[in-house]
């Protein structure tokens, strides 16, 4: 099922009598990206259009402007850079380095965990790149493996190069754009990251933490069933130790006092700097003194942290500098321990996996909340939310007499497509998979429009990444093509999850009474008495009293 173009028209044209386009390589968040050449010179080049239905958008063209003018300020070996932005037949471009290698999302899944100096190395030229960002008033604001892509210098090992700095914010522009929402990838996010507060360097440096837990141990230091919870644990629960994930690994106390300090829930207790952070992983006993440590070309050694700290008052830990000793790739002799490398390109392609959230949502948990809430789905249906040929789950009493949808229907509808069982798996996987569960079910949807069984997986899959308004819709299609839907707990329960939220509770309100109606009342009622959150219990009392009504 792999996401395939039979024919694109901007293939073979020529952009501004410069860039010949070649191919077409992945679509993302909020872009298609090619492959070109630069003609003359014949320059490999990445381009980025701005999907078609954004760029009629004055807000989404701005966004892409910023996107656009953040990565033509740097200019580092670490960093992705833009090489020109021009607009062709209404549709906004940028043109990018080509960059080919393994991002080190597929190097850890493929490989498992580094060893200590390998990852330190890599880590170190991560935090080189984002001194380099910060210097220039950039906050990147979507550090994750995906994003980092590892390419071969010939004598120098691992080179990284930073990608996608779709999200970026600069210091120096007012968008408004993202006023009051959450965005950033919930694996990652810093907990101010979360609340749609105020961000700076520190929030990258956290998401740093997060990805030096994971290349050390094959795991990210919070996970849970559904987003929300991932995001609820980032604002509240200490990270696990290192060496509770890989007990024979031998980290250090130092090190694991460095995953800490990044890890930090609050920014004034973490690295002020990537300075900083790159100083304390160069002084841990991890790492041998005795090692050869290349340094990457280009990068400079920069004032010390104190002078940084000096030139921009109001945000000391933006005022970062390129340091040489900060960028050394991994230690020479670890070659033998690169797994097998996949050689397609891994591009800026926009922040596919970006989770836009409205403050209010359901992200500012309560503090001695380790649960959770009531509205979420157990663990087993948010790992497995469409098992049709399983029998239902036992009913609370104030739910007896409900029926699901017909599971003799579920089915037929379900066997009618191809490939079902290839994206529920991938729905099982959760984040990583996502977006292309995503793409496969819009392609059934379109190859089979009177489908039931499609829709309602992908919203599902919306849901459960807190996509509520592209959920709704989901389960709009669903019932449209099946009405037997409207009685289906998992999806009754979904949407009374997003009563939480401040900014969709009306919409998702709207929908149960509209669309769902009767069969949401008994859900409503336990909500009501028992659900964690006072905003949903008092919301699914006043919604249960519309319903009653309507009966």
């Amino acid at each position: 099922m792999e996401d395939t173009v039979a024919s694109d028209p901007r293939v073979g044209t020529v952009l501004q009598e410069r860039y010949r386009i070649l191919e077409r390589l992945a679509a993302g968040g909020m872009g298609v990206v090619y492959r070109g050449e630069r003609l003359e010179l014949g320059r490999a080049v990445a381009i980025k259009f701005l999907h078609p239905w954004m760029a009629a958008d004055a807000g989404f063209q701005r966004r892409f402007h910023i996107e656009a003018q953040a990565m033509s300020r740097l200019s580092h070996p670490c960093c992705v850079s833009v090489i020109d932005f021009g607009v062709e037949g209404n549709a906004p471009f940028m043109v990018m380095d080509f960059v080919t290698g393994q991002t080190l999302r597929a190097l850890v899944r493929e490989g498992g965990p580094l060893p200590v100096k390998r990852a330190l190395g890599i880590v170190r030229q991560v935090l080189a790149g984002l001194a380099h960002a910060h210097a220039q008033g950039i906050v990147h604001r979507d550090i994750k493996p995906d994003n980092i892509i590892l390419t071969e210098a010939i004598g120098l090992g691992d080179q990284v190069r930073i990608l996608d700095f779709g999200l970026a914010r600069l210091r120096d522009t007012v968008t408004g754009l993202t006023t009051g929402l959450a965005v950033g990838t919930p694996g990652y996010m810093a907990p101010e990251q979360i609340r749609a507060g105020a961000i700076d360097a520190r929030t990258d440096l956290y998401s740093v933490g997060v990805l030096l837990f994971e290349l050390l141990t094959g795991a990210r230091p919070f996970e849970g069933d559904g987003a929300a919870e991932v995001l609820r644990k980032h604002q509240e629960a200490a990270p696990p130790a290192l060496s509770s994930l890989r007990s024979g690994a031998g980290f250090s106390q130092e090190l694991e006092g460095v995953v800490r300090k990044a890890l930090a829930k609050q920014p004034g207790d973490r690295f002020q700097s990537a300075a900083d952070f790159a100083t304390a992983l160069d002084t841990l006993p991890d790492l041998s003194t005795s090692a050869a440590r290349p340094t990457v070309p280009g990068v400079h050694v920069g004032v010390s942290s104190a002078q940084e700290a000096a030139t921009l008052p109001h945000h000391p830990q933006d005022a970062e500098t390129q340091l040489e000793r900060k960028a050394s790739p991994a230690v020479p002799g670890s070659r033998e321990l690169v797994p097998p490398r996949d050689t397609r390109p891994m591009l800026a392609v926009g922040a596919a996996g970006v989770l836009l959230l409205g403050v209010g949502a359901a992200l500012l948990w309560p503090a001695e909340q380790q649960t959770v809430p009531a509205t979420a789905p157990p663990a087993s249906a948010a790992k497995s939310p469409f098992p049709p040929k399983q029998p239902p789950a036992k009913q609370p009493p104030a739910l007896a007499g409900r029926t699901e949808a017909p599971v003799e229907e579920r089915t037929a509808a379900r066997e009618e497509l191809p490939d079902i069982e290839q994206i529920e798996r991938w729905a099982r996987e959760g984040e990583r998979r996502r977006d292309q569960t995503l793409r496969a079910l819009a392609r059934l949807r379109t190859q089979y429009p009177a489908n039931g069984y499609a829709p309602y997986l992908e919203g599902h899959v919306n849901f459960d990444n807190l996509r509520w308004v592209d959920g709704l819709a989901s389960y709009g299609a669903a019932l449209r093509n099946e009405p037997a839907y409207r009685t289906d707990e998992k999806l009754i329960r979904n949407v009374i999850r997003c009563l939480v939220s401040d900014r969709f509770h009306t919409k998702c309100a709207e929908f149960l009474v509209r669309e769902v109606g009767a069969p949401a009342a008994p859900f409503l009622e336990e909500a009501a008495s028992t659900d964690a959150y006072d905003n949903v219990r008092t919301r699914a009392a006043r919604l249960l009293q519309r319903v009653n009504a309507r009966r």
